[in-house]
């Protein structure tokens, strides 16, 4: 009898010493603050699939993802430690580090930029040269607004035969629709919203992608700070792989990574949603990403984007592509 009891309260013992290790370690999973660069949309839905399928999880890091304000804002909420890891454009860590910013990109999403110029099919325009004369509407301090020299002289038109009306970004869609300007500058993953407003009145909406016209350049990307790359690698290199990896999936099987993307935002138009993400997958999928892996970064394609940024924003001449981006956190994530 004694013998029976002892091994029952062996038993009892052993049931609270693992439940107490396994409470021990759902606790000590490491907090991680993942700003957006904006409003979670489509083009988000990689990070969705990560943390739906626990691959962040997995890494013993506990996720959570916020909305961002703009590439600029996530850029220095990671340098200043605010964010432990955010996406955000590649221009805003060259500006970025130019101005005292300790961030790098530490995988690309967008390996073709996603700028574009929306109008209204109908209404003269046909060809970028039909945009002379014409108003485009943007917010102020726009990356897009910053190429249009760019996509101008490479597109045969002047662009300072347009006229720039600015906007808040909630008004800028009911303005083409309304007709109040000719066109809108956004990015191409912007198109279903756009498309979905102008149906409701029955007009059709037609675009000029930056990228046909020889603009191509590093856009979005996973950024981390050189802090955390120093003292947190294994935090940084789980993150960027976890990441990948989910938009890997997504690619694989989007109505997957809708649902997990509605699960967190059920307020969202899941249609939609899937609209963004179709329209942005190209930007991620290319021949570069089949063959080096997603996420991977191209040393001279990083040079050539720090070039092109400086054109037209002030950056430190002595920024090369070491000091904006790293590629030793991120393996090679294969993509089908």
């Amino acid at each position: 009898m004694n013998s029976v009891r002892t091994t029952v309260v062996r038993s009892i013992i052993l049931t609270a010493a693992l439940m107490l290790a396994a409470n021990a370690a759902a606790g000590a999973q490491e907090k991680i603050i993942f700003s957006l660069q904006w409003i979670a949309n489509g083009n988000n839905f990689g990070v969705f699939a990560a943390k739906e399928q626990g691959l962040y999880r997995a890494a013993n890091l506990d996720v959570d993802v916020q909305r961002g304000y703009g590439s600029g804002d996530t850029a220095k909420r990671v340098s200043t430690g605010t964010a432990d890891i955010g996406i955000a454009d590649a221009a805003s860590v060259i500006v970025g580090r130019s101005n005292g910013l300790k961030v790098k990109q530490v995988a690309t999403l967008y390996e073709r930029s996603p700028d574009a110029i929306f109008f209204i099919k109908g209404q003269g325009i046909a060809k970028p040269k039909d945009l002379e004369g014409r108003t485009i509407g943007a917010t102020a301090g726009e990356a897009t607004v910053n190429f249009l020299p760019i996509f101008a002289a490479n597109a045969g038109f002047d662009n300072k035969k347009m006229e720039i009306v600015n906007m808040s970004p909630s008004a800028k869609y009911a303005s083409l629709v309304a007709k109040s300007v000719d066109s809108i500058v956004g990015f191409v993953n912007e198109e279903p919203a756009i498309r979905s407003a102008a149906s409701k009145t029955g007009l059709e909406i037609g675009r000029f992608v930056f990228s046909d016209y020889g603009i191509n350049y590093y856009s979005l990307g996973v950024i981390a700070s050189d802090e955390s790359m120093a003292k947190r690698p294994d935090m940084v290199r789980h993150m960027a792989l976890a990441t990948m990896q989910g938009y890997a999936s997504a690619i694989k099987n989007p109505q997957a990574a809708a649902d997990a993307f509605v699960k967190n935002y059920p307020e969202t138009s899941r249609d939609i949603a899937l609209q963004q993400w179709e329209v942005a997958q190209p930007l991620i999928l290319t021949d570069r990403s089949r063959k080096n892996g997603l996420g991977f970064i191209e040393r001279d394609k990083m040079a050539d984007t720090i070039k092109l940024i400086a054109q037209f924003q002030k950056v430190d001449p002595a920024i090369t592509p070491d000091d904006v981006y790293a590629s030793e956190f991120l393996p090679k994530v294969a993509v089908e």
